[in-house]
């Protein structure tokens, strides 16, 4: 998998065009990841979604649970993800940042034994682990992301971490607490991003920005 014009190329890859963007990032391009789960019941429909022009949203990657990748928009064009948002002195942060969504139903409710989620499918405790989200003191239960889907999205990751100057790997309930849950505790985010801001190679590494235990801590 590489980048070629702003877009992946490789196996497992599909390109669709989504119409909710504002135009192209400033000079220097985005600086920040931020990761989501879709809240639906496919990938395919988070891509439908995500492409209405009246939902008025949009991502740049999803990544199914297959590990299959659709590409809606070019990384130099601003999406609609992140919403209200901010992040230490920054908000609005779509004007800076890469979505990546991965399909994952999200926090799911437990009724006489069983889970299912929002959208009343039963998930099976199989596909489903108990956490505490970051935000929060109790514990629940959210589906799980596959092994393969895991890695696809730090594959992802590492090759935009090494082809644009990307200082933060965010979750979108990091950058807007009080609205979104989103990737939850069952994504190892912070594992993630210290792994690849720790490389040598990243912006972080190389002293261009916070470390990544001074984000873990005020997050």
């Amino acid at each position: 998998m590489k980048i070629e014009g702003g877009r992946l190329v490789g196996e497992q890859i599909e390109h669709l065009s989504s119409p909710n963007h504002s135009g192209m990032f400033d000079a220097g391009g985005p600086d920040t990841l931020i990761l989501h789960y879709t809240a639906c019941g496919s990938a395919a429909s988070a891509v439908s979604i995500l492409s209405d022009p009246l939902r008025k949203v949009s991502a740049h990657l999803v990544v199914g649970r297959d590990g299959k990748i659709t590409q809606l928009l070019p990384f130099d064009t601003i999406g609609w993800h992140a919403g209200r948002s901010s992040w230490e002195t920054r908000s609005e942060l779509n004007q800076f940042s890469l979505g990546i969504e991965i399909d994952n139903a999200g926090r799911l409710e437990q009724r006489e034994g069983r889970l299912s989620t929002w959208f009343e499918r039963e998930i099976d405790r199989a596909d489903a682990v108990a956490g505490v989200h970051r935000h929060e003191d109790v514990s629940s239960w959210w589906h799980s992301y596959p092994q393969g889907q895991l890695a696809v999205v730090e594959d992802l990751c590492r090759l935009l971490t090494s082809t644009y100057p990307i200082r933060y790997i965010l979750g979108h309930e990091e950058v807007s607490p009080q609205r979104k849950v989103d990737p939850g505790p069952a994504f190892p985010l912070d594992e993630l991003r210290h792994r690849l801001l720790s490389e040598p190679d990243s912006p972080i590494a190389q002293g261009g920005g916070v470390d990544a235990e001074r984000r873990d801590s005020t997050s």
